[in-house]
């Protein structure tokens, strides 16, 4: 696969260091639970951003907020330059918002080939009709789509589980497995769920070589929330630091390893 067959078709075209999403005081609550509260931050064209805290800080809330999962009942999420009121999964997924999930969210009997096809859905043109026949027009597309797939499994190197079902694949592999489906959506904007979770060190550092690989090669910007301080280190250029759905810091990772709060933060310690 090439950095041309990972573009976004008929995305404006941003530069590298626009801000590609803005998160501008986001406020989230559940009930009488405040999940986030009054949060701001940005995601540039082409960067690794990671999204950090202790557990309960409300990570996985902001990023299902980004994708439409969640509403917040405050504030505004501008994406592209539009601002995106009310998103909806499939709507962020078509606008190039691709995603994964803390727990590996793969359909456990089919193979690998058959779950990274799964993530070509928006990008098939005909219709139902000629998808159920198999035939013609839609049986070319289904090539076309496949060939794509294979560059995915090839840059993935998981060759030789491709025919397997991902239910009896190794965790690490599944994860890899979910990572190439998000890819499959050649998505603009990648938002990784703790993507090494439950990984081995070997795991990880084959996922953390692929994580930097989509960034370069392909150029597709990535947030991601992961809680190994090592790996947010190496992996990213910019830190924004959530503690009980609140902001506490922002920006390098040098930065934001010797801010006091987030060292309070991560000790525990006491306001």
């Amino acid at each position: 696969m090439n950095a041309h067959s990972m573009a976004v078709a008929g995305a404006p075209v941003t530069h590298k260091g626009e801000v590609l999403l803005s998160v501008e005081s986001i406020s989230l609550r559940f009930g009488g639970v405040k999940a986030i509260t009054d949060v701001s931050f940005d995601i540039r064209k082409g960067e690794v951003r990671a999204i950090i805290g202790p557990n309960g800080a409300g990570k996985t809330s902001m990023l299902n907020c980004i994708n439409g999962f969640y509403h917040p009942q405050e504030g505004r999420i501008t994406y592209k330059g539009v601002r995106r009121d009310k998103m909806r999964p499939h709507r962020a997924a078509a606008a190039g918002i691709a995603r994964t999930f803390q727990n590996v969210a793969l359909f456990k009997g089919m193979s690998t080939l058959d779950n990274i096809m799964t993530g070509r859905t928006l990008k098939m043109r005909k219709g139902f009709f000629w998808q159920a026949l198999r035939h013609g027009p839609a049986m070319n597309e289904e090539i076309e789509h496949r060939k794509v797939v294979e560059d995915i499994i090839d840059f993935l190197q998981i060759q030789h589980i491709r025919k397997l079902p991902v239910g009896k694949l190794p965790y690490g592999l599944q994860k890899r497995v979910e990572l190439g489906r998000a890819l499959a959506m050649e998505p603009e904007l990648l938002l990784l769920d703790e993507p090494m979770a439950g990984m081995n060190l070997e795991e990880k550092e084959d996922m953390c070589r692929f994580i930097l690989d989509v960034n370069n090669q392909f150029g597709t910007t990535i947030a991601l929330i992961e809680h190994d301080m090592g790996v947010v280190m190496d992996l990213s250029d910019r830190v924004v630091v959530l503690e009980y759905g609140r902001k506490i810091a922002d920006g390098t990772p040098a930065e934001v390893k010797a801010d006091q709060r987030v060292i309070d933060a991560y000790l525990g310690v006491a306001h």
